[in-house]
């Protein structure tokens, strides 16, 4: 057996032992809650717990994309790498050609879908990538093999299962919303996974982070239910008496009208017939929230890779250094990210000829336009040695060619000589060997 079988084989094992672990432990709670509450069914309190933390915070997209630094931090990562332009290149050992005419150049640059715009693509793609760690794409291919357009499937846990053969044959099964279950073999499939057990599924980012991504969502529930209770910490309302059911209804919706809610912070309270107050629970403050807070945006910050002062937060960022964080930013997070999709689009939505001689390539250069100091010491630099020419340094501004055509000339410094032919460059001035800057005598 090949030691890539051998690993995925292991990788598989101890994720599923993982998983077995923690469903086991997920039954045991229900079949306890369900025997305490016999309301609640054993079905209904297993689903439960699926989706809850610890804290009892319940984790699904929705509530995880309501944690405001995740949410603008995925919108950073998906909106940066969505405005990106995406061409095809033709590659040689020493050069590097954009193909607008390719076949699929269209597909990539302007419309993957039939259903949105490349951009809204991309956005959806990076999306699926933060919060599954997986984007499926299944590629729809025209009569001649090439992709017409690739249909964005739903990465949710349990809508697609991948199988593996012994032969390393792997095959897509996706389960439509009618319950039908297609199969799409893998070179029809755009799979692009993030950090993996076995190289083909990417680890969820859900379970990974469920008890994190609770202990932010348990903090912003304490804060709106210490609001919806009139900012009044959590107590209780003592009488000397004993309460029959009807005084203790009456006595609960009296106090909750007259205290509850935010419009009734701040009120007297008149108790009553000897009754008392007594504080049992903790402010906002003293539970810690404002700490609590500023360890969620650390936390996403490390998940995600997004700087914390890309997430509003600057209490670390000086002028000094933010400029470094967005080279960080770009060298460690944006470009391995570009890295990975690019990969996949090349293995997938070229075909196994085109490989040696084409990629797809994601242009990170263009993040350099948001600099105008730095991306005119760039273009100077590149001028100057004679890299590019002054029509194509236009073209990275947007502006059009030279008329005349002077702008295809390459320039180099005058004093630039090649060791090995210095006759070459004095021929240029007609090799004249009078010293002009000789004394007269």
């Amino acid at each position: 057996m090949a030691f890539g079988e051998r690993f995925r084989g292991y990788a598989g094992a101890m994720a599923g032992t993982l998983q077995e672990k923690r469903i086991a432990q997920i039954v045991q709670n229900a079949v306890k809650q369900s025997l305490e509450n016999p309301s609640i069914s054993l079905t209904e309190a297993t689903l439960g717990s699926l989706s809850r933390s610890k804290s009892g915070a319940s984790i699904d997209k929705e509530t995880i994309l309501g944690i405001t630094a995740f949410w603008r931090a995925v919108q950073i990562l998906s909106g940066v790498i969505a405005s990106l332009p995406i061409d095809v290149y033709q590659v040689t050992e020493d050069s590097a050609t954009k193909l607008r005419t390719h076949p699929i150049s269209r597909l990539i640059s302007k419309s993957p879908s039939q259903l949105c715009t490349k951009f809204d693509f991309m956005q959806t793609l990076v999306l699926h990538l933060v919060m599954y760690n997986n984007f499926y794409g299944q590629i729809l291919r025209r009569g001649d093999g090439r992709p017409a357009s690739i249909r964005i499937l739903d990465p949710e846990p349990g809508k697609i299962k991948i199988n593996e053969t012994e032969t390393g044959t792997v095959t897509y099964r996706y389960k439509l919303d009618d319950k039908r279950e297609i199969r799409i073999p893998a070179e029809n499939m755009l799979h692009v996974s993030g950090l993996s057990w076995n190289g083909l599924s990417g680890i969820s980012i859900m379970e990974t982070f469920r008890e994190t991504f609770g202990t932010a969502i348990s903090s912003m529930d304490f804060v709106s239910n210490f609001y919806s209770n009139g900012a009044m910490l959590s107590g209780a309302v003592t009488v000397p008496q004993k309460l029959d059911a009807e005084s203790y209804s009456r006595m609960k919706k009296s106090w909750k009208e007259s205290y509850g809610g935010t419009a009734n912070a701040g009120s007297t309270a008149i108790l009553e017939q000897g009754a008392t107050y007594t504080k049992i629970g903790l402010s906002p403050i003293e539970a810690g929230i404002e700490s609590a807070k500023r360890f969620t945006v650390t936390d996403v910050s490390r998940i995600t890779g997004v700087p914390q002062y890309l997430l509003e937060d600057l209490e670390r960022a000086t002028f000094n250094n933010i400029e470094e964080l967005g080279i960080s930013f770009r060298t460690y997070t944006l470009y391995p990210l570009c890295q990975n999709i690019q990969a996949e689009f090349s293995r997938k939505l070229l075909s196994n000829a085109e490989q040696d001689e084409y990629e797809i390539r994601i242009d990170l250069a263009s993040l350099l336009r948001a600099d105008s100091e730095a991306r005119a010491k760039r273009i100077d630099a590149l001028m100057k040695w004679g890299i590019i020419n002054r029509d194509e340094a236009r073209a990275e501004e947007g502006l059009n060619p030279i008329a005349d055509g002077t702008g295809q000339d390459y320039y180099i410094p005058l004093n630039m000589v090649n060791p090995a032919n210095p006759g070459d460059q004095l021929s240029l001035f007609g090799n004249s060997q009078t010293d002009t800057n000789a004394n007269p005598r």
